[in-house]
């Protein structure tokens, strides 16, 4: 199955979930799990986002939606396991697919994170799957920004909503790689990529600056931090990504 331009653009927006975290139960009968993990920092995951419709809650219609399967505390995505992946094959695995988006390789900026899944919302949040060469944990759903529809593509350096549950901390042992918008806001990076640069290096994000094009009044600067900065979300988490599919979440 072939991916059109204008797919392959639509799905990078479902990639900005950007979580992968080991799922750890409390009590038995209880709906709340949460997934903990420390010493992420430079650590390689990578994704499979199963994109399929659902109805979009207006009694009318219907939206895409990416569902998140993540490599992250089971393998450290082998490479010859990942460039053997095959999206259609893949896709046939799940009834009601439309494509398979393959997200990765990525590397984390945090050190450390927790995701909490609640099963009244989805029952499979933090349940692993054993997929052709690689195992995976279910993470979330993702919905398809309307915008990225609209425009026939991911807009680098423009805001979407991923809705989850987390916090994201970032020590002040490393350093700390930023967007700055005209504005002021601040975005700190998450996770850097290799899908669109496959030779990105951690030691060259200091001076990535110097290979993005920017938008005008837009800044990336790198710096250390004071204190720990931990990014809590209880729903709605405010990210964009650069024209490599770095991911930044809102700090401010």
């Amino acid at each position: 199955m072939q991916i059109s331009h204008r797919s392959r653009h639509l799905l990078a927006a479902v990639c900005l979930a950007g979580l992968a975290l080991p799922s750890t139960a409390l009590a038995a009968k209880s709906p709340i799990s949460v997934g903990d993990n420390s010493k992420m920092y430079n650590e390689r995951y990578c994704e499979y986002l199963f994109v399929h419709t659902v109805p979009n809650g207006t009694g009318s219609g219907a939206k895409l939606v990416g569902d998140v399967w993540n490599t992250f505390g089971l393998n450290k995505c082998p490479a010859a396991q990942w460039a053997a992946s095959d999206g259609t094959a893949l896709a046939a695995l799940v009834p009601g697919t439309l494509v398979v988006k393959l997200n990765g390789p990525r590397h984390w900026l945090i050190d450390n994170a927790t995701i909490t899944w609640d099963s009244r919302i989805d029952p499979r949040g933090g349940k692993v799957r054993q997929f052709p060469g690689l195992k995976m944990r279910f993470l979330t759903s993702v919905d398809v920004p309307l915008s990225a529809i609209a425009n026939g593509a991911v807009t680098p350096y423009q805001e979407m909503i991923v809705n989850r549950r987390t916090n994201f901390n970032f020590s002040r042992k490393y350093p700390i790689h930023e967007l700055v918008s005209p504005a002021g806001k601040v975005y700190a990076m998450q996770a850097y990529s290799q899908i669109k640069d496959k030779a990105l290096k951690l030691k060259d994000l200091a001076g990535l600056g110097s290979k993005l094009a920017l938008p005008a009044g837009w800044k990336y600067r790198t710096r250390k931090l004071k204190a720990d900065l931990t990014l809590k979300t209880k729903g709605a988490t405010t990210v964009l990504q650069d024209e490599l599919e770095n991911t930044y979440q809102l700090v401010r």
